[in-house]
């Protein structure tokens, strides 16, 4: 980069360009006509950086700030992390006041952070390590998710006449997601950083557990308030990684030290996930687990759970009937299973809302079940929802049940475009857990399962597939996935010498890849 700078005629251009839209901001928006020197500064500073050190502390961001498209705190306190989380996940028109930056700041970074990184490697600039290269099964399915995208949009824009405003943000997140797994890929140098990406997911969650908790304890009920979340709904899938990331490295290394920090940072998420009060969080730790205990093989500790387990069943009945009626205490699991199964109007007589939509988007799907409606359109409701236009103007066009929104609105052969590359990630995980033989590597692999479990847990209960949280942890794990398989062979790669050992899970001694 200081090579192109270097050049007169460029430097000259460019900083003619910053001298221009200084004065023309001085005339049109003084409050901002500091911003084109701040931008040159930064992009001055980013350009001397390597992108991995970029791309961990654009994901440590992440993980931490206000998920404010999601309006934290139900809109009712904006905590000191609120504005961040605006610069990041909002569009830059609204945050500055600037027409024109319909995107927001993770866009720009996502695609700024890959332009360097090719500008650097077409130009020899040798600032960034290797790229280990992903399975190609994976990097099939993750191109064929844009490809299903566009055609998506042909069908449901320029055939079927829809909503082309709208349409952007019902595939806006998932047309990033091969975006950000290009983007992790180049950063993240293999298992090695493994421990540094488990830190910030902790963080991040005992960060917004405390804030969740500051809200409702200290503004919320005094008050007089109740609100159905205290961060926002996606913070769940953070919770659900967090646990599973200190459970997970306890479990394939049960030292003194895992146990006790296992203890600690539990007891914070968990109070968290209190606060935060989604049933949905829960479920997907429960099925998290569920997964870890059939994909891990026989061990003492797993011998002894099977064994507690045996002892408890006989009492699991009881304990399931009188938690179905007092769902309270040490029933509280039961409740939230109920709620789960019934919703929440049941007692009223009436049916829950999610119910009735359900009913809707399947009813849509069935209309046009091979190839659906294409983006930019509604689904049909017949059976009339109530109106929550006035606090979600687009509700028609994105259903709770991304799952069956997919469906609605891509039929079989868009489902299977947008979701093919899940298929290839659990299959990943599976066998590149039985592949590794370092603990944390193989942890590693009980997490990316945990992600993959909460984010499809998400996207069928919550509207997952729009959102950035979910993204972004899930192209992290699908990506660390990815090059673990590649190193330990679970995928082999020609760009990987077959060199050193690996001792599969269970199992006896293979050849396994390691870089030239």
């Amino acid at each position: 980069m200081e090579a192109f700078l270097s050049r007169t005629p460029v430097f000259l251009s460019l900083l003619a360009l910053l001298v221009a839209a200084t004065l023309g901001l001085v005339i049109l928006a003084p409050k901002v006509a500091v911003l084109p020197m701040v931008l040159a500064a930064a992009l001055w500073w980013v350009c001397q950086q390597p992108v991995r050190k970029l791309t961990l502390g654009l994901f440590a961001m992440a993980v931490t700030v206000d998920l404010v498209p999601e309006v934290p705190y139900d809109g009712e306190w904006k905590s000191p992390l609120y504005f961040p989380g605006k610069l990041l996940f909002i569009n830059l028109s609204n945050v500055l006041g600037v027409p024109g930056l319909g995107f927001p700041l993770l866009d720009i970074a996502t695609l700024g952070f890959l332009a360097l990184y090719a500008y650097r490697r077409a130009n020899r600039i040798n600032i960034d390590e290797y790229t280990t290269p992903l399975p190609k099964p994976l990097v099939i399915g993750l191109l064929v998710l844009p490809a299903t995208i566009l055609w998506m949009q042909v069908l449901g824009i320029y055939i079927n006449g829809g909503n082309s405003r709208v349409a952007t943000w019902q595939w806006h997140q998932m047309a990033a997601l091969p975006l950000l797994v290009l983007l992790f890929n180049v950063a993240l140098r293999g298992p090695e950083d493994f421990r540094t990406i488990g830190r910030m997911l902790v963080v991040g969650c005992c960060t917004k557990a405390f804030l969740g908790a500051f809200f409702v304890v200290t503004i919320a009920r005094p008050r007089g308030l109740y609100f159905e979340y205290a961060t926002t709904h996606s913070d769940s899938m953070l919770y659900v990684a967090g646990l599973m990331t200190v459970m997970m490295s306890w479990f394939e290394q049960p030292t003194r030290k895992h146990f006790w920090r296992m203890v600690i940072v539990s007891a914070v998420i968990f109070m968290g996930m209190h606060y935060n009060d989604r049933r949905l969080g829960y479920v997907s730790f429960v099925f998290s687990l569920i997964a870890a205990f059939l994909i891990t093989p026989r061990s003492p500790l797993k011998l002894k759970f099977l064994r507690l387990g045996v002892v408890l069943l006989p009492f699991f009945p009881f304990y399931l009937a009188v938690g179905w009626q007092t769902p309270t205490g040490i029933f509280g699991p039961v409740g939230i299973f109920r709620s789960v199964l019934e919703g929440e109007n049941l007692e009223k007589g009436q049916m829950d809302y999610r119910d009735i939509e359900n009913l809707d988007v399947i009813h849509t799907w069935q209309k046009n079940p091979v190839l659906g409606r294409g983006w930019g359109q509604e689904f049909e409701e017949i059976i009339p929802l109530p109106d929550i236009s006035h606090a979600f103007a687009d509700y028609l066009y994105h259903p709770h049940n991304s799952v069956l929104g997919m469906l609605a609105f891509g039929g079989v052969v868009g489902l299977s475009g947008l979701w093919g590359w899940i298929s290839v990630a659990v299959f990943l995980t599976v066998r590149t857990y039985y592949r590794a033989r370092e603990p944390m590597h193989r942890a590693g692999a009980l997490v990316a399962m945990a992600v993959i479990v909460a984010y499809t847990n998400q996207c069928f209960g919550d509207m997952g597939s729009i959102s950035w949280l979910g993204t972004l942890l899930i192209a992290m794990a699908v990506t660390c996935v990815g090059k673990v398989a590649t190193l330990t062979g679970a995928w082999p790669s020609p760009r990987v010498a077959k060199t050193s050992e690996v001792v599969p899970v269970g199992g006896t001694r293979t050849q396994t890849g390691n870089l030239v």
